[in-house]
């Protein structure tokens, strides 16, 4: 193994400074970094989220999502617009307009360009 390895980047330390307790499952934002809490984080206290896999978010109801589709996180909900929300990977599989979750393999590749419209 090389001398310089630190981690396999699989998980990484979620430190709970917000005011409610982090539950098992929710999407916690570390920088541009998405990860999904493994258990129940308490305030100001320390726990591991992971940062690869696919996990089931929930979403926008009103979004649509195919596989390889971008997909982004606002207030720990998966949306199709990179509007307000941070990168969050790819949607795994077809997730339809009415329903409320999107499996997303997470981190995946990096964020689509962001393009401008008009001259």
């Amino acid at each position: 193994m090389a001398k310089n390895f630190v981690q396999n980047g699989m998980t990484i330390s979620i430190l709970n400074a917000g005011a409610e307790a982090i539950a098992s499952g929710d999407v916690v934002l570390i920088g541009n970094i998405v990860a999904v809490a493994i258990t129940n984080i308490a305030v100001q206290d320390s726990g591991d989220g992971f940062t690869e896999g696919v996990f089931q978010l929930p979403k926008a109801s009103a979004d649509v999502f195919t596989p390889g589709a971008a997909v982004y996180v606002s207030d720990g909900t998966a949306q199709a617009s990179a509007d307000g929300g941070v990168y969050a990977g790819i949607a795994w599989e077809d997730a339809a307009s009415g329903s409320t979750v999107v499996n997303v393999k997470i981190n995946a590749g990096a964020a689509p360009a962001v393009t401008e419209s008009g001259s």
